[in-house]
């Protein structure tokens, strides 16, 4: 009886393993599409977003990398370090057009002299100081650049699937943009399929007759969801033990 007690709870949870996998390939099915058919969207001016591919295994990051950029792409073999993501985008910056006046100078009325700034606010992200002959059109400046502040965020939505985000100026535009990364499960270490189990414990009868016991196990834990346990006890025991471990249902933030 007890046999066929525990091999009906072992059916039950090798049944619950099946029924998950089914349902996480139908999820993937389904995230697969969205992505393959997510486009670059702009939220606002500056602020562009993407859906991230983290369908991509580590041999596919290798090679993409590789092809783009086989420098680092050695540095990082050199240092045995694991790609986790890629991302590529092409930038631009917004068109803009400018007029004023120059200055004459006074000691060569040939030279005129001209400050130019993109964009055109407090803050420049590019400055041209020079002057132009305008006798024989030669000219001489120095070009000089500020700081262009850059913001990358990665969130997870509520379907589960990853968004990056690149924040720039609003004359910042994303042409295009492409991340692609290891699957969510691959950023942590793999789980051992085999793990050995080896415990004891004290048993305190109900029955006064037989008395409490101490007993001793050991067994094995399967993929950190199945353990089959052997035991044996003080009183002469000998008993078989199966536990079926069930996640805990993640509460929305």
């Amino acid at each position: 009886m007890l046999i066929v007690l525990l091999g009906a709870i072992a059916w039950l949870g090798i049944r619950l393993e099946v029924i998950k996998s089914q349902a996480k390939d139908q999820a993937d099915s389904l995230k697969k599409s969205i992505i393959a058919s997510d486009e670059l969207t702009k939220e606002i001016d500056g602020r562009y977003s993407k859906l991230v591919d983290y369908y991509k295994s580590q041999k596919e990051l290798n090679a993409q990398l590789k092809e783009s950029n086989r420098e680092l792409y050695e540095s990082i073999k050199k240092q045995g370090e694991r790609i986790l993501n890629l991302t590529s985008a092409v930038v631009t910056l917004r068109e803009e057009v400018s007029e004023g006046f120059g200055k004459i100078d006074p000691s060569d009325t040939n030279k005129i002299a001209l400050e130019l700034r993109y964009p055109e606010e407090e803050s420049p992200f590019i400055k041209w100081d020079g002057w132009v002959n305008r006798k024989t059109a030669q000219y001489r400046g120095n070009w000089s650049f500020g700081t262009l502040p850059i913001e990358i965020v990665v969130t997870e939505e509520s379907r589960g699937l990853w968004k990056h985000r690149i924040v720039g100026p609003d004359w910042f535009i994303v042409d295009s943009l492409s991340v692609v990364s290891l699957p969510p499960s691959d950023y942590s270490p793999k789980k051992k399929t085999f793990q050995l189990m080896l415990g004891g414990g004290y048993v305190r009868s109900l029955n006064r007759s037989t008395g409490d016991n101490l007993s001793l196990g050991g067994g094995i834990s399967i993929l950190d969801k199945h353990s089959l346990i052997l035991n044996a006890t003080t009183n002469r025991d000998v008993g078989v033990n199966y536990y079926y471990r069930f996640e805990s249902l993640k509460r929305k933030q």
